[in-house]
């Protein structure tokens, strides 16, 4: 492990040369004794690589080494039993994953990653938590990003529901970034994990994150982009999942709206739209018969108080009932009912669907399978 984890610290995040230098070495341990001229016949690596092979001293491997047995962080190196098959097959896969909580069993479980701007609208603010509320509960384990808008309420979601989120932090564990969503990361590890490729003290660097995205994609069976304008760091995380041959959906908005330009784009090119979740479960229930309850994604009743020990970040994110949710609720007739069959509310679709979100969380309204909905008595 020590090794390895030197060997992560000289080539950095993502790079493709690291798994061309094991695989022609053998191990970190024999690149690490070999002399400057082996490494430099061998031909896979850049001259800049070459220095820092020689600069860098296996004492830094072993102080972080300290500080993760200090922090309770976990090391899981390549080629670990632990270490996710689904990470291993990439191109570049990280040398080594830093975990705190508990890693998912991603080999035998569906996952789901679900990623938008920071800059969300409020339609998909409550978009991202509707959907990984609906998956986490219906077991599937809801990947992100820890970042700001689309992330955060993506994995509040997941907790609400008492199901298993893992946040992929484009930093070290230990890092400075975001304090504001401290104690979402602290949840998240409570039930699921924080990840890193980067060691626990690495600061924020803006280029760390779009290299990030491409361990969200292969973690996961499918992309979800709730949102994304024509510049995104959710498009890169979308390219990946399409190279890495994962599925890429898509919430679909009106072609106008700056915001979807993006993800409409996305659809344009071959992306399967999300119209109803059945269009998400469609695709792995086959595969995974024993670990998808499509019912229990439809059952938003209030969750157990052992549940909501697992989920008070979900407090930060309720959401008052808008002046669109008040109009839509007075304007259901029926105790079962389709989103077109509610008339006259002057509503757009994005802006009813929103509404009709807001009145599921807050417990008035139930989607059930067909893509209806019920009134709660």
């Amino acid at each position: 492990m020590k090794y390895l984890v030197w060997l992560n610290e000289v080539m950095g995040a993502g790079n493709m040369h690291s798994k061309k230098a094991l695989n022609y070495f053998g191990d970190a341990q024999r690149i690490y004794n070999a002399t400057t001229k082996q490494k430099a016949e061998s031909g896979v690596f850049t001259k800049g690589e070459l220095s820092r092979l020689n600069k860098v001293p296996l004492s830094k491997a072993t102080d972080i080494i300290s500080d993760c047995i200090a922090s309770k962080i976990d090391i899981i190196p390549l080629g670990d039993k632990f270490y996710p098959t689904c990470l291993s097959v990439i191109d570049n896969p990280p040398l080594v994953l830093y975990v705190k909580g508990i890693l998912p069993d991603f080999n035998n479980t569906p996952s789901i990653s679900v990623v938008g701007p920071r800059k969300v609208s409020e339609y998909g603010k409550k978009a991202a938590f509707s959907l990984s509320f609906r998956l986490a509960r219906a077991g599937f384990i809801v990947v992100s990003g820890g970042a700001l808008g689309t992330d955060t309420y993506a994995h509040a979601g997941a907790l609400k529901s008492g199901g298993v989120t893992a946040l992929v932090m484009g930093c070290g564990i230990n890092a400075e970034y975001l304090p504001q969503n401290k104690p979402l990361r602290d949840e998240v590890a409570k039930t699921g994990c924080l990840i890193s490729e980067l060691s626990p003290r690495t600061t924020v660097t803006k280029g760390a994150f779009p290299i990030r995205n491409r361990i969200i994609a292969a973690l996961t069976l499918g992309t979800v982009v709730v949102e994304a304008p024509e510049k995104s760091g959710s498009l890169i995380t979308a390219r990946y999942a399409n190279e890495q041959g994962r599925d890429v959906f898509v919430i679909p908005a009106s072609p106008d709206r700056e915001e979807y330009k993006g993800s409409n784009a996305l659809l344009r090119d071959g992306a399967k739209a999300i119209i109803d979740l059945s269009d998400v479960f469609g695709e792995y229930i086959v595969r995974f018969p024993d670990k998808i309850n499509i019912d229990k994604a439809y059952d938003t009743k209030i969750i157990t108080s052992k549940e909501k020990e697992t989920a008070n970040i979900s407090k930060n994110f309720s959401v008052a009932l808008s002046k669109e949710a008040k109009i839509v609720y007075n304007c259901i007739d029926k105790e079962k009912f389709l989103p077109e069959e509610i008339l006259n509310t002057g509503l757009d679709s994005a802006t009813l669907l929103s509404a009709l979100t807001e009145l599921e969380m807050e417990s008035l309204i139930k989607a059930i399978p067909g893509g209806m909905y019920r009134l709660v008595n």
